[in-house]
């Protein structure tokens, strides 16, 4: 085979490359744009070189088309876990608690760019909401490094809270996995969970699940700019707890 046509055959293939991965969905946004309007779980393949995973899309909120990454709602589902079990994820994608998993929000948030919003109401029936324009989340090589910024909502940016504690650029860390910036132990085993800690932590959305405030070690779940924080400790040293919390991500650019 002379050049000119090993050229045009590659060019060929590479063009029907193309053309599959357009017709494949890649995340719940692409559900969507065809016509899928039940919310519910589909089958997503992100890139031509990863392979399908199952997601739990929302075809309705704020129109629709969002790729659930974490969900937390009764407490059903422990997520004090190992790095192996975040990397692959776990619990119940089909309307229980689970994380999606690591390397799923790695192939998701890197072949796009990627809107993160956070969902938080808590047991007074208070809902507030976090978006950020930037999201993105590195190899498991990279330790799962996060990538955040742009933040618009009514939770308060408790991702990048401050100098001192600032959760962007910041690797994953689990109980058996210490990537954090605190000195004197690993926060994942302190507060019982995975995620970008810190030195620790301004927000930890994978903390236990407190049905009502409680006392003690600040290890459930988290979020360090909600309004009613400033004053939980007094006058019962009582903590703020959350009835539910959901994170999803959906293509910067589209467009309900």
């Amino acid at each position: 085979m002379d050049y000119k046509l090993k050229s045009l055959v590659l060019e060929q293939l590479a063009f029907q490359s193309t053309q599959v991965l357009m017709q494949e969905q890649r995340d719940c946004s692409d559900y969507l744009l065809r016509g899928e309007t039940k919310s519910g779980v589909y089958l997503v393949t992100p890139s031509l070189r990863s392979r399908s995973f199952r997601v739990f899309c929302d075809m309705e909120l704020n129109g629709g088309g969002w790729t659930i990454l974490q969900r937390r709602q009764d407490g059903s589902v422990s997520f004090n876990r190992t790095w192996a079990e975040y990397r692959s994820g776990f619990g119940e994608l089909n309307g229980g608690e689970f994380w999606l998993g690591n390397n799923m929000i790695h192939l998701l948030t890197w072949s796009k760019d990627m809107l993160l919003r956070v969902e938080l109401e808590d047991f007074d029936g208070e809902m507030e909401y976090a978006e950020y324009s930037q999201f993105r989340v590195a190899s498991e090589r990279m330790r799962y490094r996060l990538t955040v910024g742009g933040y618009s909502g009514t939770a308060g940016d408790a991702l990048r809270f401050s100098k001192t504690y600032d959760h962007g650029n910041r690797a994953f860390t689990t109980p058996d996995r210490d990537h954090d910036r605190y000195p004197s132990g690993n926060c994942g085993a302190y507060y019982s969970s995975g995620w970008w800690f810190d030195a620790c932590m301004a927000a930890n959305l994978n903390g236990r699940y407190y049905v009502g405030k409680y006392k003690g070690v600040r290890d459930g779940i988290f979020w360090g700019t909600w309004h009613k924080i400033s004053t939980e400790n007094y006058p019962t040293n009582e903590r703020q707890s959350f009835k539910s919390v959901r994170m999803m991500i959906r293509p910067r650019s589209f467009k309900p």
